[in-house]
C-alpha cells in the first residue's frame, strides 16, 4: 500500500504488518463487520482479522477476565453501550492516527480514545411478507388483533433496550407497552434470532431489528421487509483499542481504517447505518430519529424498568 503521508503512522503500519493479525470483539451485526473486514483486508492484506462475536451480557466480563489474567484476547472492542468505555477509560488506548485526528471533535465518547463507529435504527418493524402481505407502517399497527400471538420482541433490561422502551412510552403513551404485552409476544435474546424467526415464519413480525440484518436476509431470498416508523429510535456502536491488546499496532491500524471515510462507507453505506463523519455515501439520514442517550439510564432507571418489563411482559 502507498504511504499515508504521516511517517509516524507509516511506522505503525509496518509494525502492524509484522504482528500480522488483530482480534476484534464485536456486537456489530455480522454483515457490517464482514464488509468492514473485507474492505480492511483490501487495503491491509498482511493483517489477518479474527472476529469474535458475543452479546452484551458476556463480552464485558470476558474482556475484564482477560485483562486481569493478562492472557491476551481482544485487541479492539465494538460495543453497544458507550458508558462501558467511559467507566473503563483506563482500559482503552489513545488513538493517534490520521483518521483519529480528522474525526469530529465533539463526537468522541472518550476524547481520542473511543468513538461512535455506527448509528443504527433499532426501533424497526420487520415482518414476514407471506404472513403479513400488507405490511406495517406505524407503531400502532402492531396493536392490530391480527398480530396477537405472532409478535416477537425482547424483554431484557439492557440500557439500550430500556432506552427504546422509554422512547415508545414517551412517544405513544403510558398504556402502549401494556397493550403490546397483551399481544402475547414471544421473546428472543437479540435482534439476529428475531429477524431469523420472522424470515422463517416462526413469528410474523418484530419491533426490534437492524437494517443490515434485514437486508442480509432479503439478499438471501427470505420473505422479509422492514420499515423505520417516524419518530424513530437508534442505538450506537462505539469502538476503541484496548490497553491489553497483544497486537496494539494492528489494532491502531484497524480502528484508524474504521474511522476513515472508506471504513465508514464499508460499515454504514448502502443504507446499513449512519455516521458522524460527513460525506460518507449511502448512510441513513437521522432526521426524525432519536439516538440512545446512555446518560439518561441511571441505576434507578434500570431498577424501575426491570420491574416494569416484568410487569408488562409477564
Amino acid at each position: 500500500m502507498a504511504p499515508s503521508g504521516d511517517p509516524s503512522f507509516d511506522a505503525v503500519v509496518e509494525r502492524a504488518n509484522d504482528e500480522g493479525q488483530v482480534v476484534v470483539y464485536t456486537l456489530m451485526p455480522e454483515v457490517q463487520e464482514t464488509r468492514m473486514v473485507k474492505a480492511f483486508n483490501a487495503k491491509y492484506p498482511d493483517i489477518r482479522v479474527t472476529v469474535v462475536r458475543g452479546d452484551s451480557a458476556t463480552m464485558p466480563s470476558r474482556i475484564a477476565a482477560e485483562r486481569q489474567s493478562g492472557s491476551g484476547g481482544a485487541d479492539v472492542f465494538t460495543f453497544t453501550d458507550p458508558t462501558w468505555f467511559e467507566h473503563n477509560a483506563d482500559a482503552v488506548k489513545p488513538l493517534d492516527s490520521p483518521s483519529a485526528q480528522a474525526w469530529p471533535a465533539d463526537e468522541w465518547i472518550i476524547d481520542h480514545k473511543a468513538a461512535v463507529s455506527s448509528i443504527a435504527p433499532y426501533g424497526m418493524i420487520a415482518w414476514n411478507t407471506e404472513l403479513f402481505p400488507d405490511g406495517f407502517k406505524t407503531w400502532d399497527d402492531l396493536l392490530d388483533p391480527s398480530v396477537k400471538g405472532k409478535l416477537g420482541t425482547r424483554n431484557d433490561p439492557s440500557p439500550g433496550y430500556i432506552g427504546y422502551l422509554r422512547f415508545l412510552e414517551n412517544q405513544l403513551g403510558a398504556d402502549y407497552l401494556s397493550r403490546l404485552g397483551e399481544q402475547d409476544p414471544k421473546f428472543y435474546t437479540s435482534a439476529v434470532p428475531l429477524a431469523q424467526a420472522v424470515a422463517s415464519g416462526e413469528i410474523g413480525v418484530t419491533n426490534v431489528s437492524f437494517p443490515s440484518i434485514v437486508q442480509d436476509l432479503k439478499d438471501k431470498g427470505a420473505p422479509i421487509e422492514a420499515v423505520t416508523p417516524k419518530p424513530g429510535y437508534a442505538v450506537t456502536f462505539t469502538s476503541g483499542v484496548l490497553e491489553q491488546a497483544t497486537h496494539p499496532n494492528a489494532a491502531q491500524v484497524y480502528v484508524d481504517f474504521l474511522l476513515s471515510e472508506e471504513g465508514q462507507t464499508a460499515y454504514n453505506g448502502e443504507g446499513l447505518g449512519s455516521s458522524h463523519l460527513d460525506g460518507v455515501d449511502g448512510t441513513i439520514p437521522l432526521d426524525g430519529i432519536e439516538i440512545f442517550d446512555p446518560k439518561t439510564i441511571t441505576p434507578d432507571v434500570v431498577r424501575e424498568w426491570e420491574a416494569k418489563v416484568k410487569d408488562v411482559f409477564s
